[in-house]
C-alpha cells in the first residue's frame, strides 16, 4: 500500500514544477524485532551459536538510513497478555502458572548446553515452550539490532509511557523522524484513538496472574532488563519490580 501510495504521489505530480515530493513510509509489525526464525530452515543449523543472519539485516541492505522505533512493555505483563489474547481455551490464572513454570525450566535446560542468544532464537525450543517466554527478552534483540543500525538511528519507547501520556510520545516520535510539529487538528485525531492494549471482555473475569507467577517472571527477567537498562542507559527499562 505505501509503494501504491508513493507512486500516485508521483503521478500526480506535474513535470513541470520543481518541488522535490518528501514522503516517509514505514512498516508497523509486533513480530518484526523477534522473528527470525527462516534462518533454521538452512542446513546445519544447530550447529550455530545463533541466526547468522536477521531480519534487521536485510532491511539495513535495502535502507540504510532507515530509522527503527521499538516499543517495548514489562515483559512480566506481555507474557500474561500475550496468553490471555492467543490461548484458545482452558485458559486461567492457574493454567498460566503451570506454562510458566514449564517454559522457564526448559529454556533453563536450553542454557546448559548451549549459548543464551543461540537459545532465545532456538526455533525448536520455541514451538516447544507452551508460553512464548523468549519474547520478553528484550536486551537480546535490542542488543542485535544495534550492532545493524546506528544507535540513532533507534527509538525505544515502554508501552506504559505511550499509554500515560500519549501527546507526549507522539511528539517524541516526531522529533525522531524530524517531522512535525504537526496541527491541533492532526494531533487530537492521533490521540483520540482507542488504546490497543486493552483486555478483551471475555478475558477480564480471568483476573490477574498469581503472586507466585509475578514473582517467578520477575525474578526470570530481572537480568535481562538490567542489560537492557544498562545499554538504553534508561533505569525505567528496569521496570517497577527491578
Amino acid at each position: 500500500m505505501a509503494a501504491i501510495n508513493i507512486q500516485e504521489g508521483i503521478s500526480g505530480n506535474s513535470s513541470t514544477e520543481q518541488h522535490v515530493l518528501q514522503i516517509i513510509t514505514g512498516e508497523a509489525s509486533a513480530s518484526t524485532m523477534w522473528d527470525n526464525q527462516a534462518w533454521s530452515y538452512l542446513n546445519g543449523y544447530e550447529e550455530q551459536i545463533g541466526p547468522p543472519f536477521l531480519a534487521q539485516d536485510f532491511i539495513h541492505a535495502v535502507q540504510p538510513g532507515a530509522k527503527i522505533i521499538i516499543m517495548l512493555r514489562d515483559p512480566v505483563e506481555r507474557l500474561y497478555s500475550d496468553y490471555l489474547y492467543f490461548t484458545l481455551a482452558n485458559k486461567s490464572a492457574e493454567d498460566f502458572h503451570q506454562k510458566v513454570v514449564e517454559s522457564v525450566q526448559l529454556f533453563q535446560c536450553c542454557l546448559l548446553e548451549r549459548s543464551l542468544r543461540s537459545c532465545v532464537y532456538n526455533t525448536s525450543l520455541f514451538n516447544t515452550m507452551t508460553v512464548r517466554l523468549t519474547l520478553g527478552m528484550y536486551y537480546v534483540f535490542v542488543l542485535d539490532w544495534l550492532t545493524v543500525f546506528q544507535r540513532e538511528q533507534i527509538l525505544v519507547l515502554r508501552l506504559e509511557d505511550y499509554a500515560a501520556n500519549l501527546k507526549k510520545t507522539i511528539k517524541k516520535v516526531f522529533d525522531f523522524l524530524s517531522v512535525g510539529p504537526v496541527s491541533e487538528q492532526v494531533e487530537a485525531a492521533l490521540t483520540k484513538r482507542p488504546m490497543s492494549n486493552t483486555r478483551r471482555a471475555k478475558d477480564r473475569s480471568l483476573g490477574p496472574m498469581f503472586q507466585a507467577t509475578r514473582t517467578l517472571l520477575s525474578q526470570f527477567y530481572q537480568p535481562f532488563n538490567s542489560k537492557l537498562s544498562s545499554i538504553l542507559n534508561k533505569k525505567a527499562f528496569l521496570w517497577s519490580y527491578s
